[in-house]
């Protein structure tokens, strides 16, 4: 997993990328993790001001750096949707994965009635289930992340999601 690290600016993999290493190293892979990873890089990008401020600050106390390192990776809890992730968390997760799956099959299934049987409308109906999942997650593991981070961790996600379900229905139409 350590090759998500990339994905975090230089200045913080030279202050940081050492420490989430031996951090990771502990670690087997998981979801919980891979979101955590990839959505610290995002905040780190788009709040520079806050994280590489304090990568290029003084070299603080062991304890301190071991906080401030959980506290930007997000891979202090030890259960798995975290401390901090409520039953009434996992409610509206759970309602926004169900309405969202709903909303959106209908919305593809109307289109499908419209167009026709067609590769490109075909390819997209995974998102039905995909982006809604992708949403709750603001509920769960981003429950934290400011509101710009989960907007591009779910918005990028979703769109990187469509673009290969549409060019799976480009290669469809042209076999």
């Amino acid at each position: 997993m350590t090759w998500l690290l990339r994905l975090y600016p230089p200045p913080w993999r030279r202050r940081y990328g050492d420490e989430v290493t031996e951090m990771l190293a502990d670690q087997r892979f998981s979801l919980r993790i891979a979101i955590d990873l990839i959505a610290g890089a995002i905040d780190v990008w788009l709040h520079p001001s806050v994280t590489l401020a304090a990568a290029v600050a003084a070299e603080p106390h062991v304890e301190e750096k071991k906080t401030m390192l959980q506290r930007i990776a997000r891979l202090d809890c030890g259960a798995a949707l975290g401390p901090e992730v409520t039953t009434a968390d996992q409610w509206r997760a759970t309602a926004a994965a169900l309405a969202g799956t709903i909303v959106l099959s209908l919305a593809w299934m109307a289109a499908h009635v419209r167009i026709g049987d067609n590769s490109y409308v075909d390819s997209l109906s995974m998102l039905t289930f995909i982006v809604p999942w992708l949403y709750s997650l603001r509920y769960t593991y981003l429950k934290k992340r400011p509101a710009s981070v989960q907007a591009v961790f779910i918005g990028g996600f979703s769109l990187l999601i469509a673009a290969m379900m549409l060019a799976a229905g480009w290669i469809a139409s042209h076999l």
